[in-house]
């Protein structure tokens, strides 16, 4: 299991000035101040005082970082770029001859005492700020608790070094409780002619009452194998300071995207780490990296500051005549960040109620594709558009941007009298948007030779094609229903090689289409995942060229998939299924009593269960969900999701923390 480091970030500016470092650390945060530490978690603050100490000790940041963190939040004046990180920060001569170095993983903080030749350690008196109780438990470890919530800062390792070999040497040490609930240090006997270091180390992973949610929702890769992840992440313990939008937290969410290097001198490193969004609620939905680098994000924003930059095509958040401070609508928005340049292309999309992206996709001449869900009335339209105004609660939407233009290239409503969830889209060479949607309109827009132009149950899927250089009706180019006699929803689509598409997601139809190479023939329990591939192109009769249900006897829902060079598909998911199928290569074999995450490759050239190549549980008790996925040039497979335990994988050669507490992102080989 690989751990990153923590990541010290210095202040740019974009906290309190009192703040010199700051980290995230498993569900907390550690700010390091001008006099020492202080630790922030599920609403409390802890001060780690060193009593009687040097009150100005000299700060010095160790081992720089190849990493760099970007805040573009709220308007530009309070955006920072390029700060820098570091592994340790060190204050010096804190006690006579004694310095502490803070560092340690996204798991836990730990702090060395580093006692110089004839220094005391009897001098080292710790108070903990903040805190309701401060106990040793049997094992030796402090138990320092705070209004519910707790942290464990384990009994100190202590050692010396041979100055020949560098083996270390234990010494005997323990904490003491002192009169005015003060900690000191007794340590038995050693060599004081020679360095001393006395090691605590803080657990954050067992912090009672963690600081907010954090969700990965999506992961991708580049050609060279760098790692970027997106989603959402809680604001509340690294505030930026002086947003004039929101000045004290208020359970507001940050978009972030993060690149991780997985391979940099044998360990996993941050490339950066970059906060997007404004004073209220933002979130990172959809990711893609185009052919020189540049990131292209989606996602959903309630921020009226959210930070906006070159030929936009909406530069302020639709609010409406009865919009109130306390109730604002989620528009979308497309940020384009250059590896060069920082926060290249930013603009709002979207009307007075809510948009939400769910797919981002750069397509012939630059242009940018998104596509998702609307329930505005008034979302911006172009005269092009297929359909000009909002027919059922909500519809999906289609809107494609040109990044050097002020003006919409095509953006069009889509839908029926029901409600329509635009979910994944894909966008060939020609600039066809390929796209799938959930629907329960009766009266959905159907055109071409489709399959059915009919919806057989409640809820039924849409597949279709827009041609956005055509003009309206001209510009549906084709759509079918697709689906069962009860309930159907896709969640992701992909376009490969030969043009056909691939979509996966849940159904509850026992009747859903399914073909005879099927992995699995019959739905099992109350509803099962389903990997199918369609053509388009083809007559109704040879549209469905694949399609199996996936799943065990209770619940299962897939989310994403991916596509390897040799036609094998990868789908990811939850499951409640304690057969769900699994292989024997499996890094986790064993149902483990949760909501459990799951990755499974199949070869749909193999007829029956014969499909199945890979198939693996990913989790324990809790929730455990698989959002996204993605394939690396060097074979590793990417997961990325939710949890709301920790994910430990036995045979999993590196597993990362994304985001903080609630995120994460698997990396299998």
């Amino acid at each position: 299991m690989a751990r990153l480091p923590l990541r010290f970030e210095a202040n740019g500016g974009q906290w309190n000035p009192d703040v010199r470092y700051a980290a995230r650390a498993g569900k907390g945060a550690l700010l390091l101040n001008k006099r020492g530490a202080a630790l922030l978690g599920g609403g409390h603050r802890i001060d780690i005082a060193m009593l009687h100490g040097n009150r100005a000790p000299h700060i010095e940041a160790l081992d720089p970082m190849r990493a760099r963190t970007n805040y573009f939040v709220g308007h530009k004046a309070h955006w920072r770029q390029g700060v820098e990180n570091f592994t340790r920060v060190a204050y010096r001569s804190v006690y006579p001859g004694i310095d502490v170095i803070y560092y340690g993983n996204q798991d836990q903080l730990e702090y060395d005492f580093v006692l110089q030749p004839g220094a005391d350690p009897r001098s080292i008196r710790m108070r903990f700020r903040g805190a309701s109780g401060v106990q040793l438990t049997a094992g030796g470890d402090l138990s320092v608790e705070a209004s519910g919530a707790r942290f464990i800062q384990k009994r100190p390792a202590v050692y010396q070094e041979d100055p020949v070999t560098a083996e270390r040497r234990p010494v005997e040490g323990r904490y003491e409780l002192l009169a005015g609930g003060s900690v000191g240090l007794r340590l038995g006997s050693y060599d004081r002619s020679r360095k001393l270091v006395i090691d605590p180390v803080v657990t954050y992973s067992i912090f009672i009452g963690g600081s907010g949610t954090d969700v990965v929702n999506v992961v991708t890769t580049d050609s060279q194998g760098f790692i970027y992840i997106g989603g959402s992440t809680s604001n509340g313990d690294l505030q930026p300071y002086g947003n004039a939008e929101q000045a004290t937290y208020s359970a507001g969410m940050d978009g972030f995207i993060a690149k991780l290097d997985p391979n940099f001198n044998g360990t996993a490193t941050w490339v950066y780490f970059t906060y997007l969004g404004g004073g209220r609620d933002d979130a990172v939905t959809a990711m893609v990296i185009d052919s020189v680098g540049n990131v292209d994000v989606t996602g959903t924003t309630t921020s009226s500051d959210f930070p906006v930059g070159g030929v936009n095509v909406q530069s302020s958040l639709a609010l409406s005549s009865t919009s109130t401070s306390s109730v604002f609508p989620t528009d979308a928005f497309v940020t384009i960040i250059s590896p060069a340049d920082g926060l290249e292309y930013s603009t709002y999309y979207g009307g007075t109620a809510n948009e939400t992206p769910h797919s981002i996709v750069r397509g012939p001449g630059g242009l940018i594709y998104i596509f998702g869900t609307t329930s505005s009335p008034d979302m911006p339209v172009t005269a092009s558009a297929y359909q000009n105004e909002l027919w059922g609660p909500s519809d999906t939407f289609l809107a494609v941007i040109d990044p050097n233009a002020t003006t919409l290239f095509y953006a069009t409503y889509l839908g029926g009298e029901g409600s329509d969830d635009g979910r994944g889209m894909a966008v060939d060479a020609k600039g066809l948007a390929y796209f799938a949607a959930s629907t329960y309109s009766q009266l959905f827009p159907i055109t071409g030779f489709a399959y059915s132009g009919t919806s057989r149950g409640v809820e039924n899927l849409v597949i279709g094609v827009i041609d956005p250089t055509q003009q309206v009706y001209a510009s549906l180019v084709y759509t079918t229903y697709l689906g069962g006699s009860v309930l159907d929803e896709v969640r992701s689509l992909t376009i490969d090689p030969n043009g056909k598409l691939w979509l996966t997601g849940w159904t509850l139809s026992p009747d859903f289409p399914v073909t005879a190479n099927a992995m699995q023939q019959t739905i099992s329990g109350s509803g099962n995942a389903f990997v199918m591939r369609v053509n388009t192109s083809a007559i109704p009769t040879s549209f469905i060229e694949y399609s199996t249900f996936l799943g065990g006897s209770v619940t299962d829902v897939a989310y994403n998939l991916a596509l390897d060079p040799v036609g094998n598909v990868w789908v990811t998911g939850y499951t409640m299924s304690p057969d769900f199928p699994v292989t024997k290569d499996a890094v986790q074999t064993q149902y483990g009593n949760g909501i459990e995450a799951f990755l499974v490759k199949l070869n749909p050239a193999v007829a029956g269960k014969g499909a199945l190549l890979y198939g693996t549980y990913m989790g324990g008790p809790g929730t455990h969900v698989g959002s996204s996925l993605a394939l690396a040039p060097n074979g590793s497979v990417i997961v990325g999701g939710y949890t709301t335990a920790d994910l430990t994988l036995p045979g999993a050669q590196n597993i990362y923390n994304g985001g903080a507490s609630d995120g994460f992102v698997a990396v299998l080989k």
